[in-house]
């Protein structure tokens, strides 16, 4: 089991994540509806949205239930965030459902506990182990979107990083033993 802390909105305090909790917002008809109408390809909309989202705080606990950089406890996981997967050009790739697909056997083999399309449902986050190679997420990273051959968000490289919350029909792979 691995310390993961979670907000209910992005203003919100850390709390410990359980099994309980991550079912219980992904299934959360508020969950849903927020999620479509981050789909709606409204810009204004989306963001609101999102903001209204739960996120899980995957790379860290925090001190004080407040989730900021100087109080982060690595807990050992990274989150690789890949957007716009439509256009990323990764040659028989178009969609999170296709790239997912094409690693989805190697999850043991690059040490992944979680995958899943984010809220927008055009790209997706893999959370993996650190590997003990790297001294940042920023190399985790860079390494796993090597693996994986996608381009990923550079700028998701900081310890207090929110990742919004999706529905359950959006986890493609959970490891529920390591996780929770």
């Amino acid at each position: 089991m691995i310390a993961i802390d979670y907000v209910t909105s992005v203003q919100g305090s850390t709390r410990r994540l359980t099994k309980a909790d991550f079912l219980r917002m992904t299934e959360a008809p508020h969950t849903r509806s927020l999620i479509e109408r981050c789909r709606s390809r409204n810009l204004r909309e989306m963001e609101e949205a999102k903001r209204l989202l739960a996120g899980i705080c995957w790379q860290a606990t925090y001190k004080d239930n407040r989730r900021i950089e100087t109080g982060a406890q690595p807990n050992g996981l990274c989150a690789l965030d890949i957007d716009h997967i439509s256009r990323q050009k990764i040659p028989n790739i178009s969609t999170p459902e296709e790239l997912w697909m094409s690693f989805k056997e190697r999850v043991d083999e690059l040490d992944i506990v979680c995958v899943h399309k984010t809220p927008s449902a055009d790209g997706l986050r893999v959370v993996f182990l650190c590997q003990p190679q790297f001294q940042t997420l920023a190399q985790n990273q860079a390494w796993m979107a090597g693996e994986l051959r996608c381009i990923h968000d550079p700028v998701c490289k900081d310890w207090a990083r929110l990742y919004f919350i999706s529905v359950s029909e959006d986890f493609y792979y959970v490891d529920w033993e390591t996780l929770f």
